[in-house]
């Protein structure tokens, strides 16, 4: 008897089933309005998602100009710090500053090439003469020191970076301590040596190098980067290595330094040498 009461279950359980759908069907028709509320709810929600990714690709596509943006008012802080004791406003707004050794004048410039394995590394940068770029300018970040403008065309420019065993700065340890020339390494990227340390000269570990402003291409007091081991040299002389605050391989935008001095101290030179 069980057995044949089984179809009967089957059926009543479907009936219900089916009913319950139709009366569910029924109520939604009636109440558009919870309809219109789940639907309003999706489209927020889809609304929403395209937004946010629509503003994603917009903020990657100006990275760059925001990045442009960033390092000119790097710059224009720059010439304020170094010029704050000064009240020409005509200087600051041309990005010119006076030091102890020179009238130095700053332009922002972006590389757009760079080579970085091997002993003669340089850069490109997108400034040339038609920008008032020359050769024989310093190059430099709110890091340290980058290179020396070594060549330049119309409207690209190209520069020797500290990576080159071309290129020698004269740095000074601390903010008055010995002056000697720096040089790149030759094996790291953040590697430097100081040369032609005096003997009795003793040289802690940790010390700050800077710019010596002892040269006509680099204004005074730019941080080069850190003195480590000392070692003697031949018996005659000792050498200490820097570790670089630049790191070379996250460059992309620079500061090219002109000595607007530089004319005139050169023909003083040539003229005492004659």
């Amino acid at each position: 008897m069980a057995g044949e009461k089984r179809p009967y279950s089957v059926i009543w359980s479907a009936a219900v089933f089916v009913f319950l759908e139709i009366a569910a069907i029924l109520m939604m028709s009636r109440t558009s309005s919870l309809q219109d509320i789940w639907i309003s709810r999706a489209s927020h929600r889809v609304h929403a998602a395209l937004w946010g990714n629509t503003e994603k690709v917009r903020n990657y596509f100006t990275l760059d100009r925001q990045n442009k943006t960033l390092a000119a008012e790097n710059l224009e802080l720059m010439s304020l710090v170094r010029d704050f004791g000064q009240n020409d406003l005509s200087y600051r707004k041309n990005h010119i500053y006076d030091t102890v050794s020179g009238h130095f004048r700053l332009v922002p410039a972006t590389i757009v090439k760079a080579s970085r394995n091997s002993q003669h590394n340089y850069i490109v940068l997108d400034k040339g003469s038609d920008d008032g770029i020359k050769p024989q300018t310093g190059i430099i970040t709110s890091s340290g020191v980058v290179g020396i403008v070594n060549s330049v065309g119309k409207r690209f420019s190209y520069g020797l970076t500290l990576m080159n065993n071309k290129v020698s700065v004269s740095a000074r340890i601390g903010l008055t301590g010995l002056v000697a020339p720096l040089e790149w390494d030759g094996k790291h990227s953040n590697g430097a040596i100081m040369r032609g340390l005096p003997l009795h000269y003793e040289i802690a570990t940790g010390d700050t190098v800077w710019t010596s402003g002892f040269s006509t291409v680099f204004p005074p007091d730019i941080p080069i980067g850190i003195t480590g081991k000392m070692r003697r040299v031949d018996g005659s002389t000792n050498e200490v290595s820097v570790q670089l605050f630049q790191d070379f391989g996250a460059m992309r935008y620079v500061i090219v330094t002109e000595n607007l001095d530089r004319p005139e101290i050169s023909a003083l030179e040539k003229e005492a040498t004659k």
